[in-house]
């Protein structure tokens, strides 16, 4: 493990160095053709499309035909409006925007014409949220099932709605709802699967016995999608553990023979921890129940609620895709936002281990090959390249005080020291050999380091893990947390 010297280091060896830059140079022509098939992902940031928009995606959901990716999701840009968009790509990085694909008109034209006098009619100021969607044989038309809470006082809460088109992207219009598809209330939608006997289910969160999220619902589809042909399996909330809390935002997918299922705490808008479970078969049993391990450690899943994991299988291998949402839009009833880092949609890669078990990579950018399969992170810190430096905790960089050039100036985390003690400051001083400048890069995994200096044997973090922006970066014994791992972004 070398030892680097951060900030002003960097420029002396760009000097040190100049002799080895023929080499650093054929190096990274040959990382560019590495990744010359690879997207850079880039989370705790807002998405744009290609019109140079931002991208309105929430309660997501992907799905793949052929070479082109499809991301279905909520546009709440205007208040009291709900709207329905898909982003198309190929490579993860252009999104090409199809708005507003779904005629909400249709809910009230069909209610209307089929003098249904017990369902309440659509109105804009009803909640709308999570479609999900997958093209349907029978009927030769793309089935999209959406979250319609309508304020009935039927104890439905949410109704699970059905439209349907002849195009991929739309126009969508509605065909029928249930209302309570377990017989119970519903929750949040979370997924829709198809398995490799062509049996598709849907999965969502349950009012389980009258207990608003009480369970999580596996539910087979009809062979034409429009009803509920049989209930697959339960899952309830204190399952696995006795004591464990509800959940919701819920997602299925297969790897190999086992299928996954992921959900997310109840807790309003607030980003929670995610929760896996397996199985080998649809109907159970079922086992886990436990938090997702995620590298490096975070309590809150990097700051958001699962959507989906997509599995993208390419020449070369399956890349699975942890898909979060921040609703840094929303507003608990406490009056907290969900979230007030930057970035709707973030993307993660998932791993396993030989057992299966799962790891979500909080990966601040990295880069992914949908048609090889293949993802990669970017390479380690180089003393020939200048970076921003992350923390994993608080998603800021950190930065010299009100941009002062001045010795002695304090080190703090803005939006994108010699002494030995806990808690020192970190200052800016002339470069030098000091070991109170020079710091180690020990790798953490998921693209995340520890930053440990060589005279203190400390390693660096933010003030009481302050998410802040200003908030000085001090020095303290490893402790393993969020707050003492950074990643490195490239300035060009």
């Amino acid at each position: 493990m070398s030892n680097v010297t951060f900030p002003n280091g960097l420029k002396k060896a760009m000097s040190v160095f100049t002799a080895s830059l023929i080499m650093f140079t054929a190096m990274l022509v040959w990382a560019q053709q590495a990744h010359a098939a690879s997207g850079l992902i880039v989370n705790n940031a807002e998405r744009t499309d290609t019109s140079g928009n931002p991208i309105w995606s929430q309660g997501g959901w992907m799905m793949q035909e052929g070479t082109t990716f499809y991301w279905y999701g909520m546009d709440f840009s205007v208040k009291g409006h709900k709207q329905i968009n898909v982003y198309t790509s190929t490579d993860f990085v252009n999104w090409t925007p199809h708005k507003d694909i779904v005629d909400f008109d249709t809910i009230n034209a069909k209610l209307d014409a089929d003098n249904d006098s017990t369902t309440g009619r659509f109105a804009h100021s009803q909640w709308v949220g999570r479609p999900v969607v997958k093209y349907n044989g029978v009927l030769d038309k793309y089935v999209l099932m959406a979250e319609w809470g309508n304020g009935d006082q039927d104890g439905s809460r949410n109704k699970l709605t059905i439209f349907t088109s002849d195009s991929v992207t739309g126009p969508f219009t509605y065909e029928k709802h249930i209302a309570k598809p377990a017989g119970w209330g519903m929750g949040d939608l979370g997924s829709i699967y198809t398995d490799s006997d062509g049996s598709t289910y849907i999965t969502y969160s349950d009012d389980y016995n009258g207990n608003i999220n009480s369970a999580i619902r596996v539910s087979k589809l009809a062979p034409n999608f429009l009803s509920i042909e049989q209930q697959m399996f339960t899952i309830p909330h204190n399952f696995i553990p006795t004591n464990a809390p509800k959940k919701e935002a819920s997602t299925l997918f297969k790897k190999g023979s086992k299928y996954m299922l992921l959900a997310s705490r109840t807790d309003g808008w607030t980003s929670t921890e995610t929760y896996c479970y397996s199985a080998s078969n649809l109907a159970g049993p079922w086992s886990g129940g436990s938090s997702c391990a995620t590298s490096p450690n975070s309590a809150n899943s990097f700051d958001n609620q699962v959507d989906q994991v997509l599995p993208i299988q390419g020449a070369q291998g399956t890349v699975y895709l942890f898909i979060g949402d921040r609703w840094n839009n929303m507003k608990n009833g406490n009056g907290t936002m969900g979230s007030t880092q930057l970035g709707r949609n973030n993307w993660y890669p998932v791993t396993f281990d030989s057992n299966d078990k799962l790891t979500i990579n909080g990966l601040t950018q990295w880069f992914l090959d949908p048609v090889n399969g293949t993802w990669s992170a970017p390479p380690v810190a180089s003393p020939l390249q200048f970076y921003s430096m992350v923390n994993g905790n608080s998603n800021k960089a950190i930065t010299v005080a009100v941009h002062s050039t001045a010795t002695g100036s304090a080190i703090e985390q803005q939006p994108y020291g010699s002494s030995k003690a806990d808690g020192a400051n970190n200052v800016i001083k002339t470069a030098s050999s000091f070991e109170s400048q020079l710091w180690q890069l020990v790798n953490l995994g998921g693209g995340y380091y520890k930053l440990k200096n060589a005279g203190s044997n400390k390693v660096l973090g933010l003030d009481a893990g302050s998410t802040a922006d200003g908030a000085l970066n001090k020095q303290w014994p490893e402790s393993g947390s969020a707050n003492q791992s950074w990643s490195f972004t490239v300035i060009p």
